[in-house]
């Protein structure tokens, strides 16, 4: 089975790797890290005992930037105080994770069947159907495709496998990088629809 690790810094050199170096800057944004963490559900069991909190039903997962939709989602609470989620979804249906990139106008999405968030290990899989892209000005910049893909927030690499569960024909991971001059990957930071050199925005 195909196994790829990726590294911020080679990515700058390869653009095939340069989506996934954004996103591992997307997803480790500290301001989302210091923010609280609000779930809302149309329903919630919590186990003190455990220390887990069960939400099912339209749940939608709000930390900064950050949002989470799912299902279901748990979350457990070690001894230390590290959380541990697991998100799943219904019917054929993916859980959606979004989070914008500090400080630009571009975004990380990704959605699986399945997203697990290790807090100790500060890691995050997305599990069968794995799709990942970065967007900016809502348009796709870069994606990766696998039957999993995990980043891990305290080296700011991804790993990618393909397999049987993998959104794409031959079951390997897949990477598509768009021609930097088809996409809005150079908007000015300001905004989106701000104009450049004192050109409109085309």
């Amino acid at each position: 089975m195909p196994h790829h690790r990726f590294s911020r810094y080679a990515a700058q050199a390869m653009l095939a790797l340069a989506a996934l170096a954004c996103g591992a800057q997307a997803l480790a944004a500290a301001a989302d890290r210091n923010q609280p963490t609000t779930v809302d559900a149309d329903a919630l069991r919590y186990d003190d005992l455990k220390q887990t909190s069960i939400f099912t039903g339209n749940v939608v997962l709000t930390k900064g930037s950050l949002i989470l939709r799912a299902d279901r989602l748990e979350l457990r609470e070690d001894a230390e105080g590290y959380q541990f989620g697991v998100a799943t979804a219904n019917g054929g249906k993916l859980v959606n994770v979004r989070q914008r990139r500090e400080g630009t106008d571009e975004y990380v999405e990704g959605v699986a069947e399945r997203v697990e968030y290790d807090g100790r290990g500060e890691l995050i899989h997305f599990i069968s159907k794995a799709v990942v892209k970065r967007l900016a000005c809502e348009q796709m910049v870069d994606e990766v495709r696998g039957q999993r893909v995990t980043y891990n927030q305290r080296t700011d690499t991804y790993t990618a496998t393909g397999g049987p569960q993998a959104p794409t024909s031959n079951q390997r991971v897949r990477t598509i990088i768009q021609p930097r001059g088809q996409t809005a990957a150079g908007a000015p930071a300001a905004g989106c629809g701000a104009p450049a050199s004192g050109k409109a925005a085309q």
